[in-house]
C-alpha cells in the first residue's frame, strides 16, 4: 500500500477522498446522539472547543491561562484561520489598518500563504530561508539570518510542526535560538498549525 502525502489530504486509487474509519465511527455517533442540537455557536465558537485548544495549545499550567490572557477564535479550517488572524494583524498589529509591516513566509512555502496575506491588503510578503536543498534539511543559519536582517516587529509566519511543505521542523534547540532573536527584535510569530 502506499500513500501519496504530496497532496495534502488521503485518496483512495480513484483519486477519492478516504475518509479514516475512526471519523466514519464519530461521525456516525454525532448523528445518532440527539442530545446534540444545530443551534448557531456563539460567534467566537464554541468556548468549551476554545478553552481545549487554548490548553493543548500553551499547556493547561500556562501562566497565560492561569491570568486569564489568552484569546481564541473558533475557525473553519486552516484558510479560514489564515484568513482571520491575517485581517486581525492588518487592522490591529503595529497600528491600525496597517499595511506596510513586512510579512515573511518561508521558502519554500504552501501557496495559500502569499495569497492569504496579499489579500488581507499586506503590500510587503518577503520570503526567508527555510529550506537548504544541498543538506535536505533546515537551513538554520539562513532562517537566523534573514530573522537577523528583518525590519523589527515584522510578521514571520512559521509552523508549529510538520511544515509545509518540507515536513522539516527544527529542533527544541533550534527552536530557542528562532525565539531568541524574535525575541530580541519583538518580531510577530504568527503559527500556522
Amino acid at each position: 500500500k502506499k500513500v501519496n502525502l504530496g497532496v495534502g489530504a488521503y485518496r483512495t486509487d480513484e483519486c477519492q477522498p478516504w475518509v479514516l474509519p475512526v471519523v466514519r465511527k464519530v461521525e456516525k455517533m454525532i448523528a445518532d446522539d440527539h442530545s446534540l442540537n444545530h443551534e448557531y455557536l456563539p460567534i467566537l465558537g464554541l468556548p468549551e472547543f476554545r478553552s481545549s485548544a487554548s490548553k493543548i495549545a500553551l499547556g493547561e499550567d500556562s501562566p497565560a491561562i492561569k491570568d486569564n490572557r489568552v484569546g481564541a477564535v473558533q475557525c473553519l479550517g486552516g484558510t479560514g484561520a489564515l484568513k482571520i488572524g491575517a485581517e486581525f494583524l492588518r487592522r490591529w498589529y503595529n497600528g491600525t489598518d496597517n499595511t506596510k509591516t513586512p510579512v515573511y513566509v518561508s521558502a519554500p512555502t504552501w501557496e495559500n500563504h502569499n495569497a492569504v496575506f496579499s489579500n488581507a491588503g499586506f503590500e510587503d510578503i518577503r520570503p526567508y530561508k527555510y529550506w537548504d536543498a544541498g543538506k535536505r534539511g533546515l537551513d538554520l543559519e539562513g532562517f537566523l539570518g534573514d530573522l537577523e536582517s528583518a525590519p523589527d516587529h515584522s510578521i514571520f509566519v512559521l509552523h508549529a510542526c510538520a511544515h509545509n511543505p518540507t515536513g522539516t521542523d527544527p529542533t527544541q534547540d533550534q527552536w530557542k535560538k528562532i525565539a531568541d532573536v524574535m525575541k530580541r527584535k519583538s518580531l510577530f510569530a504568527f503559527f500556522d498549525s
